[in-house]
C-alpha cells in the first residue's frame, strides 16, 4: 500500500514518522516497511501556497499538536477542502473542529496508535486518467531531467508517452523510480521519481501535471463554498489565489453566484470535479475564503 499523510501543526511529528527526503518550503518525509509505504508531507513556510499545495498532496490529513493562529488557518484549510478522513492527534482538537467536513476524524492518542490505524486505510484515486503532479524537478548529470510527485490516478509505464501540462510538451518516461528502487510500472498513490525525455528541468513549475490528457484553461468555473470562517468576501473584480491540485495561480473573478467565474494570470491544466481552494492574495492571517469542484 502506498499512501500519503499530510502532517499539521506538529513538525516533530512528521520526523517522527518517516526518514527525511526533499525539504524545501514542503517537508516530504518516507517510511517503507512490510506495513506499507507511506509518504509524509507538511507546509514549511509562512506564505499560504505551500500549505495549499500540501493540501493537495495529501490523502489523508493528521493535525497535531497545539492549537496556534497557524493550525486553526491549516484547519480551514483542510475544512474548505471538504476532507472527511482523517485524524487528530489529540482530543484537544473536537472542539475545534465541530460544524466542519473534519468533525468525523479519528482520534489517537500518539504516534504509535497512528501507525496502527494507517495501515487499514484504502488509497483514493483522484481519477482514471494518469495525473501526476510535479512537486520537485531538476536536471541530473548523465541522467536528465527528473521530477518527483505522487501518482493520483492510473498507471505509468517505463516507455510511456506523456504529456506534461499546461505547457503541452509531450515526453517520454526513460526510467522509473519509487523508495529508490527502479520499476517498470508504476500504479496510483505511489510516489515517484520519473526520468523524462522530451522536456527540460526550465520548461517545469511545481504543480505542472504529467498526463496523457487534461483540460487546460485561463477561465474556471467553480461550483463554490465560502468558509463560514473566511472574513474576506468574494466580490466580481475581486483578485484571490486559486489552488488547483499544486498549482497555486492568481486570479480575478469574473461573475459570483453559487458558480463563480475566474480569469487566471496563467492556463491551468485539471479535469472537471477537481476540488480546488481560494485564498487570499494578502499574506495575513485568516486567508482561506472557501472552496469548491470544478464544473
Amino acid at each position: 500500500m502506498h499512501l500519503t499523510l499530510g502532517v499539521f501543526g506538529d513538525n516533530e511529528l512528521l520526523k517522527k514518522l518517516g526518514k527525511q527526503g526533499t525539504v524545501n518550503d514542503i517537508m516530504i518525509y518516507n517510511h517503507a516497511s512490510s506495513e506499507g509505504v507511506f509518504t509524509f508531507v507538511a507546509p514549511n513556510s509562512e506564505r499560504v501556497q505551500p500549505l495549499l499545495q500540501a493540501i493537495s498532496m495529501t490523502d489523508v490529513p493528521v493535525i497535531s499538536g497545539e492549537l496556534t493562529k497557524e493550525v486553526a488557518e491549516q484547519i480551514v484549510a483542510l475544512d474548505a477542502f471538504g476532507f472527511g478522513k482523517g485524524f487528530l492527534v489529540g482530543e484537544h482538537f473536537q472542539k475545534f473542529v465541530k460544524d466542519t467536513s473534519l468533525e468525523n476524524f479519528g482520534i489517537v492518542s500518539d504516534e504509535k496508535e497512528l501507525r496502527e490505524k494507517i495501515k487499514s486505510l484504502e488509497v483514493p484515486e483522484l481519477t482514471k486518467n494518469v495525473w501526476a503532479p510535479v512537486d520537485n524537478y531538476f536536471n541530473v548529470k548523465s541522467v536528465g531531467t527528473v521530477v518527483l510527485t505522487v501518482l493520483k490516478g492510473g498507471a505509468i509505464k517505463k516507455y510511456d508517452k506523456l504529456l506534461v501540462q499546461p505547457i503541452g510538451k509531450e515526453a517520454v518516461v526513460k526510467g522509473i523510480q519509487s523508495q529508490d528502487n527502479d520499476i517498470d510500472e508504476a500504479q496510483h498513490g505511489m510516489r515517484l521519481g520519473l526520468n523524462l525525455k522530451g522536456v527540460e528541468a526550465d520548461d517545469l513549475k511545481r504543480g505542472y501535471v504529467i498526463c496523457k490528457e487534461a483540460n487546460v484553461s485561463k477561465t474556471l468555473k467553480i461550483e463554490f463554498k465560502k468558509s463560514r470562517f473566511a472574513k474576506e468576501g468574494i466580490e466580481t473584480g475581486s483578485n484571490v489565489l486559486v489552488s488547483v491540485g499544486l498549482q497555486v495561480i492568481a486570479g480575478r473573478v469574473d461573475t459570483n453566484g453559487k458558480g463563480i467565474a475566474l480569469t487566471l494570470e496563467h492556463p491551468a491544466a485539471y479535469f472537471p470535479g477537481q476540488k480546488c481552494i481560494l485564498a487570499s492574495t494578502k499574506q495575513t492571517l485568516p486567508r482561506i475564503i472557501g472552496g469548491g469542484a470544478i464544473i
